[in-house]
């Protein structure tokens, strides 16, 4: 019995390096409001249009993307100094209530007012969501580096990384499948879009909110209990061995290992994580990292955020950014509202958005391939031209078939996650490591400009023009950038 017990708490000891990183990616998984909002915002628009004349003027449900976006931003930083202060699993219980209680009373906001819901679901649940996304990552990070994993950092990281955004492939299915499980056409012609009047889809909307909230509870719960830093006596055995005669010449070892002592900085799913085990920065594509996505930069060109905001490429990268993220912004609120237009079949286009998510995993592998082949500055301008060809023509597909219109949301999807990875290499090898994480705050800052501004730019746009100059205006606005990116600083 003693052996049975101790071959039991050595298979323990072995195994419970991997529970740190499945504790983070159940914390990250209620998270990613973002890459399954555009699939919610259908259901949400449909609740407040059933009992209003077609033409009433109803608040863009995207006001509730934008602040959550906006809150989350901000969040993460304060989790940072809350992390410090009173731990990692505190900060994530922090966060659990904040973004569970967020959600729990969003059943009753939805039922008041979309204010109520911009609040609540928005504002307060990306408060929560941004406190939560910053701690598991420096604790896997720590567990490790030293201890449990050394030679696979990239690997847990990229691990944990799967649950934020990923989380989104089930809740896609989650939200639909709970809302419509027989697969309702929507019943109601809007002058943009279509709705749904059926009773049944309606009284389940609000309910939703409970469903979402206590699987936030559930999962992040779990996490909490997984999410450890590893005690004393947990270090992987370390074998030592006979001094023999370096293989490599001693000079070459010197050089590594400098290398190795330099700061590098890990960019993981639209988050920049300072590769000594710092924060995180904002940033929000649900996608897995590679290894393509470490870099550190090739010269001492440090500069400080004041020096920065001094430089022409700091505006450079801040305008092509913007452009950018509107059309980021746009692709995820309106996908499918725009496709409910032509296709009433709504597990399709959940599916197309749940398949577009598995999409953006590819696109980072691809455009950080590409900063090795053609460097930093030609991949910027091959990525904004990508957006750009490939919005052009996104309004057409929808009207050539349904399986066009399903590849092309998934292609716009693959080509946008380049943003995330692009512009923070951009920035550490442009002003240089020492103060990357301030740096990319302030070009980051033009997230949540476009976060404020693009609700009313939008309304207008599609109200007096339509969907076809929604979408020019994204091509345009990315021709623009790709322009600006010609003079920005060429650099590897």
């Amino acid at each position: 019995m003693t052996m049975l017990y101790s071959a039991c708490v050595q298979r323990f000891h072995i195994w419970r390096r991997y529970f740190v990183i499945v504790g983070g990616i159940f914390i990250y998984l209620p998270i990613g409001v973002p890459w399954y909002f555009g699939n919610l915002a259908t259901y949400i628009n449909s609740y407040f249009h059933s009992n209003l004349p077609v033409d009433h003027d109803v608040v863009d449900p995207q006001w509730i993307f934008s602040a959550f976006f906006i809150a989350f931003s901000l969040a993460i930083i304060a989790s940072g100094y809350i992390s410090n202060v009173y731990g990692p699993r505190l900060t994530v219980v922090l966060a659990l209530f904040v973004h569970s209680g967020a959600t729990f009373l969003s059943y009753f906001a939805i039922q008041h007012s979309m204010i109520a819901l911009i609040i609540t679901f928005g504002a307060v649940g990306g408060l929560g969501a941004g406190l939560a996304y910053g701690p598991p990552l420096p604790v896997v990070i720590k567990a490790s580096a030293p201890n449990w994993m050394p030679r696979r950092i990239g690997l847990a990281s990229g691990a944990l990384m799967t649950g934020f955004g990923g989380g989104a492939i089930f809740y896609n299915e989650i939200v639909t499948f709970f809302i419509n499980p027989d697969n309702a056409k929507p019943n109601k012609k809007g002058e943009h879009t279509t709705y749904f009047t059926q009773p049944e889809i309606l009284a389940r909307i609000p309910t939703l909110f409970l469903v979402l909230g206590s699987l936030t509870v559930v999962l992040q719960f779990i996490g909490v209990l997984l999410l450890r830093a590893p005690r004393e006596g947990d270090e992987v055995e370390v074998v030592e061995l006979q001094e023999v005669q370096p293989i490599v010449p001693e000079k070459k070892i010197l050089e590594h290992k400098s290398a190795l002592n330099e700061p590098a900085v890990l960019e993981v799913n639209g988050g920049a994580v300072d590769g000594t085990v710092g924060g995180t920065i904002g940033g929000t594509d649900g996608d897995t990292s590679s290894n393509k996505d470490i870099s550190v930069s090739p010269e001492n060109n440090d500069k400080t955020p004041t020096e920065v905001l001094k430089t022409l490429d700091f505006y450079i990268l801040w305008i092509a950014l913007a452009f950018n993220h509107y059309g980021y912004i746009i692709k995820n609120n309106y996908y499918k509202e725009f496709g409910q237009l032509v296709i009433d079949d709504d597990h399709f286009l959940t599916t197309t958005g749940t398949v577009a998510t598995v999409g953006v995993s590819l696109g980072r592998v691809i455009w950080g391939v590409g900063t090795d082949w053609l460097g930093t500055k030609l991949t910027l301008l091959v990525f904004t031209a990508c957006t750009t060809v490939t919005t052009v023509f996104w309004y057409f597909t929808l009207y050539v078939s349904p399986g066009l219109y399903m590849f092309w949301v998934i292609l716009v999807s693959v080509v946008f996650t380049g943003a995330f990875i692009l512009f923070p290499l951009a920035a550490l090898r442009i002003f240089g490591e020492k103060h990357y994480a301030a740096n990319y705050g302030l070009i980051l800052s033009a997230q949540i400009v476009l976060n404020l501004i693009s609700p009313p730019i939008t309304k207008v746009l599609l109200i007096n023009f339509g969907w076809f100059w929604l979408f020019f205006s994204i091509a345009f606005c990315n021709f623009l950038g790709t322009l600006a990116l010609l003079f920005l600083k060429d650099t590897r």
